[in-house]
């Protein structure tokens, strides 16, 4: 099967363009006349790659969001509950798709479950756009027959996923407008301002003050050397790209998450949220213990943490140690969140507990980045007042001594 993008006539003579799934160029024609739209211009879609940025180091978007996932498994999972067959549903979800490169594998996706394949192996072909997760509940779903179910849990869990990468940016968006907005102001001072004073000041006579001289050197090389620090910065930006993808970047990076005051916090926070919310969704599906426990690491995001998590899967597995026993001696979890898998483990309710703790952990980051947002404001005006107050007194410092000398 294959995606063709049309340009076609309808009966009335109104064009008409749009996409069609086929096995071949002439059955997509066949497909289209038996609609009475006559194509014009038929063609096989291939969604747009950028691989040769890729490997200049330059970071790309693959896939697919929290968003788009969650909008994909509630569609699958409310037409499957209308008792329709997986290929008149991902025919009707193709349709429905606006992103290319979507209906692209979704397209391949139900060629596979056409030809035999499970569900899951399907996705599995695609795994940037099909996560382990979402392939491994759907292979327990399909065993144990509890497919929709599992879709709607899918659905429910990027929801949320989607909502706190949305309150998340949200409270970026201020602080980073604050942040350029006072870099532009000061740009404009140094390199607008500060060169209309700088002959007056150069003509003063006796030797300029600390402060004046290093303000006329800063002006005078953002002028002359912007081109430099331009590509410097690009260097830089490209280099620093391409050292994080590698594995020892990886893990200098997400050190550095762990280690910087105050981040530290939120981080820690969100891998937790994000353990628990991805293992209590696991286990409430059927997926076994282990297994959970390895996808769960996986969405992490964290190598210090993954690394953790690879003693714990083997503590469980292999000495039958209680997870919550293995997730206490990593060091790396909260009592409190040991205790609570703890009592989870004991009524067997531990797909509550994890949900509770990836509730209160939510809210936890929402207040968080609500502390830190309302925080920010202060120290980006204190932190502006210092900018503007230095080259307010590097200039009139010369000026003043100047009256005294004339008096």
């Amino acid at each position: 099967m294959a995606l063709y993008s049309y340009r076609a006539l309808s009966v009335d003579g109104h064009p008409e363009k749009g996409t069609i799934t086929a096995s071949s160029e002439s059955e997509a024609k066949a497909q289209l006349r038996a609609r009475e739209v006559y194509p014009v211009e038929l063609k096989v879609s291939q969604p747009f790659r950028l691989d040769g940025l890729v490997r200049f180091g330059l970071p790309l978007r693959r896939g697919i969001g929290p968003r788009q996932l969650a909008t994909f498994t509630r569609q699958f999972a409310t037409l499957l509950r209308a008792t329709i067959p997986y290929d008149t549903v991902l025919q009707m979800i193709i349709q429905q798709t606006s992103e290319l490169g979507f209906k692209t594998v979704l397209s391949d996706v139900r060629s596979q479950v056409n030809e035999g394949s499970y569900l899951a192996d399907a996705f599995a072909r695609h795994p940037t756009y099909f996560p382990h997760m979402l392939v491994s509940m759907a292979r327990s779903g399909e065993t144990s027959g509890m497919i929709v179910l599992i879709m709607t849990r899918l659905a429910d869990y990027y929801e949320n996923l989607a909502r706190l990468r949305s309150r998340m940016t949200s409270a970026l968006v201020y602080p980073l407008f604050m942040m350029v907005f006072s870099m532009a102001v000061v740009l404009f001072m140094v390199t607008y301002i500060i060169p209309r004073i700088t002959q007056l000041l150069e003509n003063f006579g006796s030797e300029l003050p600390l402060s004046t001289r290093i303000l006329i050197g800063l002006s005078d090389g953002l002028i002359n050397y912007w081109w430099a620090i331009l590509l410097a910065g690009g260097g830089l930006f490209v280099w620093t790209t391409r050292f994080l993808r590698t594995e020892r970047g990886q893990i200098l990076r997400d050190r550095l998450h762990l280690a910087v005051p105050g981040w530290k916090i939120l981080q820690r926070k969100m891998i937790m949220q994000r353990f628990a919310q991805t293992l209590s969704t696991l286990v409430h599906s059927g997926v076994e213990l282990k297994a959970a426990l390895v996808i769960s690491a996986e969405v992490m995001e964290n190598r210090v943490y993954a690394e953790a998590m690879r003693q714990v899967i083997e503590d469980v597995q292999s000495k039958g140690l209680p997870l919550s026993l293995s997730l206490r001696r990593t060091g790396l979890m909260p009592e409190d969140v040991c205790q609570m898998i703890a009592i989870g483990e004991e009524t067997a309710s531990l797909d509550e507990m994890l949900e509770n703790v990836s509730n209160r952990l939510t809210q936890e980051i929402t207040t968080t980045l609500d502390a830190a947002t309302s925080l920010f404001e202060p120290i980006m005006i204190l932190v502006m007042g210092l900018v503007v107050g230095f080259i307010v007194v590097s200039v009139l410092l010369p000026l003043l001594q100047m009256n005294q000398l004339l008096g």
